[in-house]
């Protein structure tokens, strides 16, 4: 059985052009980040990020070889969720607070109600965060983001132009976001 934090990496390795190779290229957690529907700067930092910390193919390159990376749980692992209730950004830090996830765990619970909290409410439902816990979320989370219905607001990591910042992933990085419901220019 593959670990939760595994999983998650996998979702990064499967937008390769070689899917299932179990090593995350640079470009392939960038693409990733794209269709996760992040703004090109953030997506880049945040993948910059990554590379930087869990590299471990060799010394010079950025390559992660995923079942080779020695963390296996999430850091949100272990907090009592219900799945049909939905939390607020202060509910969700306060559980991993409680929980007593430290620093790293309340950045990661942010950075999951960033990412996954519904674009008008502002609540992350219950069921994402055990599919987070479960490393099932990004997937999901992409496909959320095809339509226009969910576009992530500026200061949660999203774009400032919806249109551009479309149609350049799709141009520069075969990445479809935000564009299933318009036609193509």
């Amino acid at each position: 059985m593959t670990p939760p934090f595994h999983r998650l990496l996998a979702y990064y390795s499967n937008q390769s052009d070689t899917p299932n190779t179990h090593t995350i290229r640079l470009t392939d957690s960038l693409r990733g980040h794209l269709a996760l529907g992040l703004d090109f700067p953030v997506a880049l930092a945040i993948a910059v990020g990554r590379h930087l910390v869990l590299r471990n193919t060799s010394f010079l390159s950025l390559n992660i070889h995923v079942p080779s990376v020695s963390t296996t749980k999430t850091l949100l692992e272990g907090i009592p969720i219900d799945e049909k209730r939905t939390y607020s950004r202060a509910e969700i830090v306060g559980a991993t607070r409680a929980n007593g996830n430290g620093v790293l765990g309340v950045v990661d619970a942010v950075g999951l109600w960033a990412l996954a909290a519904d674009v008008r409410t502002g609540l992350l439902g219950g069921g994402d965060v055990v599919a987070f816990q479960r490393g099932t979320l990004l997937g999901e989370l992409e496909g959320r983001r095809r339509g226009r219905g969910q576009v992530l607001p500026f200061w949660r990591g999203g774009p400032i132009s919806v249109g551009g910042h479309s149609w350049f992933v799709k141009r520069v990085f075969g990445v479809d976001v935000y564009r299933a419901d318009w036609k193509e220019d």
